[in-house]
């Protein structure tokens, strides 16, 4: 957990999306931005995503049924943070991911397939934006358990989003219990106390941060880790293959998965998608 007893955390006010994003609007934005004809082909991607755990890379949304509303997955946490400008500038909203410290250049260029180090690894926040971005942390961690303050003993209400209890875990989370080994339309189930839906199962959500110690002692605001040693990033919530204490609010998981075998954040798989959050 990133809120154990004796340590303070302060956060800014901040927004976050319903839902968990999905694979109709990553496709949308994602045409807008690489299709010339519809005024972007101003940003490249180095994964094309997919339309939940089983969907043809690329492909253009389902026509018929729901499977479009399921959530985008084979992607990399470098894809994600280049939709997010692609989505503000389709938004008319302002940039938040830059590649240089005078924010004179859009980051508008995930790939780079080696594992090595890029602009897109360690991108420069414009923090005075309007854009979306991906959640942080402690962002995605206080609205999952509803936007509550722990009590004086240092407690949560909720150990999942929604829930305090197992028999319920179902009526608020896909996971492996119940999913049928498939993810499913964001939405479906019940939302938190906060109006939010799938912070618990169906994917797990990437976060802006570096894996890191959390010290219980400290004093902090807004914290967001932007560098580590090891180059793995924070995902939360679990998913629809995870047993139910890893879809607990309070477990933190990192970032390593890859189809191709390579490092993070260049891993891609089909249990990863993201939600965005905005000033």
């Amino acid at each position: 957990t990133l809120f154990p007893s004796g340590r303070t955390v302060t956060l800014s006010p901040f927004k976050i999306a319903k839902y968990e994003t999905t694979y109709e609007l990553w496709y949308e934005v994602k045409q807008w931005a690489t299709d010339a004809a519809r005024g972007g082909n101003k940003y490249t991607f180095a994964n094309a995503g997919c339309e939940g755990h089983d969907g043809t890379g690329g492909a253009p949304p389902s026509s018929t049924g729901t499977a479009k509303k399921e959530p985008i997955t084979g992607i990399n946490w470098r894809d994600a943070i280049v939709w997010c400008n692609a989505y503000s500038e389709m938004d008319g909203k302002e940039p938040v991911y830059y590649t240089d410290t005078g924010y004179g250049t859009v980051l508008r260029i995930s790939t780079n397939e080696s594992g090595a180090s890029t602009a897109a690894d360690m991108p420069v926040i414009k923090t005075s934006a309007n854009g979306y971005r991906l959640p942080t942390e402690a962002q995605w961690e206080y609205a999952a358990r509803g936007g509550k303050v722990p009590s004086t003993s240092g407690s949560f209400t909720n150990k999942w989003a929604g829930t305090n209890t197992d028999s319920e875990l179902g009526n608020y989370a896909w996971y492996s219990g119940n999913s049928s080994g498939a993810t499913h339309p964001v939405g479906r189930k019940r939302a938190n106390s906060l109006g939010l839906y799938d912070m618990s199962g169906n994917v797990w959500d990437l976060c802006w941060d570096w894996d890191c110690v959390i010290i219980s002692s400290e004093t902090v605001t807004d914290p967001a880790w932007s560098g580590f040693s090891i180059p793995v990033r924070i995902i939360r919530g679990g998913a629809w293959v995870s047993d139910a204490s890893s879809c607990a609010v309070t477990y933190r998981n990192n970032y390593k998965p890859d189809l191709r075998g390579g490092s993070s954040p260049d891993g891609r798989n089909y249990i990863i998608g993201f939600r965005v959050v905005a000033p």
